[in-house]
This record gives structure tokens, sequence and C-alpha cells, in this order.
């Protein structure tokens, strides 16, 4: 996969104007990982620089210490081992390479582009002061999203596969129900699942699964409470898992009914037509040449047709190594979300699209959140989300599912 990768990188470097790409150079990225170490094939401790070639080569500088494990992986066209540092060797290939542009990886939108500090970048340019590499020095931030964001076939089955396996968690949750059961209770038996089954979770497991029953507590990224579940409620669950090193980030929504209802009140029935509107709107529009923000308007205009509040939100961003994967957000264009609602799509990203509103004056959240891949013809949901509320529990009683 590593190498695929690279290859696929080498294809795009002429689109993004650069010759050479110091894809990683870093330290100590066992205590602080890097974004890139996706493409590194494991971690160092000493100052350390990876690089590619527009032709393909590449070339691993680690100090003699890491040498074994990259040695190892043979992912490398050249490993240089150095004892004191690192300027003699890079120095020594840049020149043989001679890059008019030499791409450093950073971005100030996308953090899973933003991969070298600034300590190290001023180490970089104190190794390159005097040569002629100095000056071209340029942001290789956009040319990282593309490789990060542009998913190969093998990336695209892993994330599917990871949604699949949350698709038949979610039908677990969905059967461990029950009135007086709490969010808290619900998540921990998720937890024990999870850990059970060697799988990760896409982000904190604090936050991971986000239970919701009725009136949450705080809308957003918040973990459960020791509220139990009542007839009547609107159960909101939103997971993710990493399986293989790939992500999920899914939501479903239930309604438990009241004894003798037969159907959901009409409220709810209604903000979840309109989140499901919502959902299908933006999705239509997500074609290659779109902007981001394009996309998250189309979606937003739906809400207000509806006559629901705005959406303090993105409608959709990334989905690959992680539930946030960068590479730009389909969302407005506000300033916390910098330049990534003006990027392009691109065939064979991935996005995570959801929706979330109020039932108002009735309390509880109604999402749905699928993950979506761009083809030539435009976007295709993977899985294709519930067409109906599902409805929980018997007329006659609040005992049986």
């Amino acid at each position: 996969m590593i190498r695929a990768k690279h290859r696929q990188a080498a294809g795009l470097m002429r689109e993004h104007g650069i010759d050479t790409w110091l894809i990683e150079f870093a330290r100590e990225t066992g205590l602080r990982p890097d974004p890139l170490g996706y493409l590194i094939g494991g971690s160092v401790t000493w100052p350390s620089a990876f690089l590619l070639n527009h032709d393909g080569s590449t070339a691993a500088i680690v100090g003699s210490g890491d040498a074994g494990t990259f040695e190892a992986t043979g992912l490398w066209t050249e490993l240089r081992a150095f004892r004191n540092g690192p300027r003699e060797d890079l120095l020594d290939i840049l020149r043989r390479w001679d890059p008019r542009r030499l791409g450093v990886t950073w971005s100030e939108s996308d953090d899973t582009a933003d991969g070298i500090t600034h300590g190290m970048y001023r180490l970089l340019e104190k190794l390159l002061a005097g040569t002629k590499f100095a000056d071209r020095l340029v942001p290789a931030g956009e040319l990282a999203g593309d490789v990060r964001g542009i998913k190969l076939p093998e990336e695209v089955a892993a994330i599917d596969n990871a949604v699949k396996l949350t698709e038949q968690l979610l039908d677990r949750i969905e059967h461990h129900f029950r009135p007086g059961i709490t969010e808290l209770e619900v998540q921990h038996e998720v937890h024990r699942w999870v850990r059970e089954a060697g799988w990760r979770f896409s982000w904190d497991e604090e936050f991971c699964p986000m239970v919701n029953f009725g009136q949450p507590a705080f809308l957003g990224h918040a973990g459960p409470t020791d509220r139990a579940l009542e007839p009547g409620d609107v159960i909101h669950v939103d997971v993710g898992l990493i399986v293989d090193g790939f992500a999920s980030d899914l939501q479903r929504t239930w309604y438990w009914r009241r004894p003798g209802e037969g159907t959901p009140p009409a409220d709810v029935s209604r903000t979840f037509d309109a989140v499901k509107a919502a959902l299908d709107a933006g999705v239509a529009a997500i074609r290659r040449g779109v902007e981001g923000f394009e996309v998250d308007g189309a979606s937003r205009s739906t809400v207000e047709e509806w006559d629901y509040p705005e959406p303090g939100f993105a409608f959709g961003h990334g989905c690959g190594r992680v539930a946030h994967d960068g590479a730009g957000l389909l969302a407005p264009e506000w300033e916390r979300y910098g330049d990534q609602p003006r990027f392009t799509i691109k065939e064979g990203n991935v996005f995570a699209v959801e929706m979330d509103l109020e039932v108002p004056g009735y309390g509880g959240v109604i999402g749905l959140e699928e993950e979506g891949v761009v083809t030539s013809a435009g976007a295709k949901y993977r899985p294709k989300p519930p067409r109906e509320l599902k409805v929980l529990g018997s007329p006659r009683g609040p005992s049986a599912a």
C-alpha cells in the first residue's frame, strides 16, 4: 500500500509543481506521531528525512539506530544512516536530484497535511543555509492532501470493510436497547464488544460511541450521560471504528414508541424526512470539479426549505485512515474551516456526509451519517442510508423490541 501511495504521489507532483517532496522531516515520532507517517513505514527517534522525487526515486535519511527498521521494510530506493546528523546526506541527495521546487509538508488549514513542526522547519532552514536549496522550499500541503484524499481502490475496499463491520455493530447496539438502560451503559457495553473484536474507535473512547436518549445534554461532540431510555425517546448513536488501519463514521436514529402508539409523532417523522432530504441533496451535488462549499450549500439550502434552523457544522469531511481525514471539507466558507471548503472534489475522494437536526418542540436529535465515494458518475453511498425511521418497542408495552 505504501509503495502504491508513493507511485500515486509521484504522478501528482507535476500537477502541484513540485520536483522533490520532503514527505516527512521529523524526530521522536513515537511520542509525537506525524500525520504523514502512513507513507513512511515506521517511527524515528532522531531528526530524519524521507524524500520522494518526481521520477519515483525515494530516499530515507535516518539515525543509525533506526536504520534496521527501514531496511526491513524495503520501501526506500536509497537508505542513508547517519551518526552525527542528516545534513551531509540530505545535501548529497538534493545536489544529485537538483529539484527546482522542494516541497515541505505544511498547511494552515488541513491538520492531516501539516506534518512539519515549527522547530523542525527552522532546523531544515539551518541545514540548507548557504545552499541553493534554501530558496527553493515550497509548501506541499495541497499535494499531501491529494495523496491522502484520492483513495486507491484497495483503500476504498478497506474503508468499505470498516463500514460493513460498523453497520453490524449498530445492529447489535439496536438489539441492546431497552427502557431503563442508560446512555453510559450502552457505551460501556460497546467498548467491551470492540475490545473483544480487536478493533479501535475512530475518535476518543470517551465520546465514542456518542449515545443520546431524548434531548441531548449537548448537541455536538459530547459523551453519553446517565440518562435512561424511556418510551417516546428519539435514540441517536454516532460511532466509528478503525479496522486494519482504515476508519468508518456512521450515525443512526431510532424511535422507541410509547404503549399503544403505532407510529412516531408527526414532528419526529418530519424531522427524519428533512434530514434524509438534506443528506440526499448534498450527495447529489458531489461531482468531480465541484468545490466543497458548493456541496455544503446544496444540503444547507434544503434544510432551510424544510424550515429548520441552519446547521452549525459542515456537511461532510474526508474519511480514510482516520474519521476526519482532511484533504478538504464539504463546509461553508466560515473562518474556522480555513481554505478547506474551497478545495476541488476529485474522483476517488471518500467523504463522511452527515446531517443532524433537533426535533422542534419535542426533544431529541435525528442524525444520519454515511460514507460516500466519488466516482466518474458522481458520489455513491456506501452503504445506502435508511429510507425510513426505524421504530422500536411493542405497541402493547415497553418490554419487547
